[in-house]
């Protein structure tokens, strides 16, 4: 009789032990799905955060050429239709 009492005991232990694995597990999926979801918006972010860094690089290659580059500003001025004082400009529409 006592042997039946020792593993009824010793089942009872283990079930005790896997109702507290599995209630960890349930309990923590949530935080890890939703360090997931954060994990994967911090590299969209960081992602936007680079293209934003490239085209504030661009912008100021742009203000750098517009002080020293002579021909790059008649070239912006040429493409938004600016002319010269007295130029004749034809301009032909597609």
């Amino acid at each position: 009789m006592e042997r039946i009492v020792d593993k009824l005991v010793q089942i009872g232990f283990v079930a005790m032990f896997l109702a507290i694995i599995v209630t960890g597990v349930v309990l923590s999926y949530p935080k890890y799905d939703r360090a997931r979801e954060l994990e994967k918006r911090r590299t969209e972010l960081q992602q936007r955060i680079e293209e934003k860094n490239r085209e504030i690089a661009q912008l100021r290659e742009n203000q750098r050429r517009f002080t020293k580059d002579k021909e790059f500003v008649e070239s912006l001025a040429r493409e938004n239709r600016r002319v010269y004082p007295g130029e004749i400009v034809f301009i032909f529409d597609k």
